[in-house]
């Protein structure tokens, strides 16, 4: 009876550690599955902001910016820069060197508040109907119809094309460059670099060559 009964004990012994194991092991898989979801969760959250001067929300998805946001900062930099009568120039360029780079605000400062100075002067109006946003790693170009007034006198009609440099630094988007895309000079400047890197290739062949003759000749 004794050894019956030591037995019996022994065997819910036995169910008793495999019952602990299983509870154990199912815990530390909970645990796992629970610290892999709180691990995709922080990876793939959305910050998601509506600043109150855009039209669209501003998200965030792993640090970088999404190309609604960007376009639609796009616009808003733009129209600061190209759309505003004299009046409201100055107040205008004010709001777009705050987002300008620390590096780069100096002359971006001469640069607008001149222009402004010549709006105010000449009495100068602009707007710019923009057509198409294209984007680059760090670049946008925005191009558009550009149409400037002095009074009721139309001044200019022309199509237009901006180049925003940019950057995002702590979550916050940076002006590094404003400027105008001029196709023609772009052009020149690429006909002057291939005929460079062409007169360069052109002198090492002709130094190698004349080494070669060079050697030929002591052999």
């Amino acid at each position: 009876m004794k050894a019956d009964i030591f037995v019996q004990k022994s065997s819910n012994l036995f169910v008793e550690n495999r019952l602990l194991k299983f509870v154990v092991g199912v815990m530390a898989a909970a645990v796992c599955f629970n610290s892999l979801m709180v691990y995709r969760a922080v990876k793939y959250q959305r910050v998601v902001l509506i600043p109150p001067t855009m039209t669209g929300t501003v998200e965030f998805v792993q640090g970088k910016p999404t190309e609604a946001y960007i376009k639609d900062i796009s616009r808003k930099i733009v129209n600061l820069a190209t759309t505003y009568s004299p009046p409201t120039a100055r107040g205008q360029f004010d709001d777009l060197l705050a987002m300008y780079t620390s590096e780069a605000y100096p002359i971006a400062f001469k640069s607008w508040y001149s222009l402004a100075g010549r709006i105010e002067e000449s009495q100068v109006s602009s707007t710019f109907y923009m057509e198409t946003i294209t984007l680059g790693e760090s670049t946008i170009e925005v191009f558009g119809n550009l149409v400037q007034f002095t009074g009721d006198t139309k001044l200019e009609t022309a199509a237009k094309t901006y180049v925003v440099q940019y950057r995002i630094r702590d979550g916050r988007f940076e002006i590094s460059e404003f400027k105008e895309k001029n196709v023609q000079a772009d052009l020149e400047k690429q006909k002057k670099e291939a005929k460079s890197e062409a007169e360069l290739k052109k002198k090492a062949n002709d130094k190698r060559m004349n080494d070669q003759q060079m050697e030929t000749g002591n052999k």
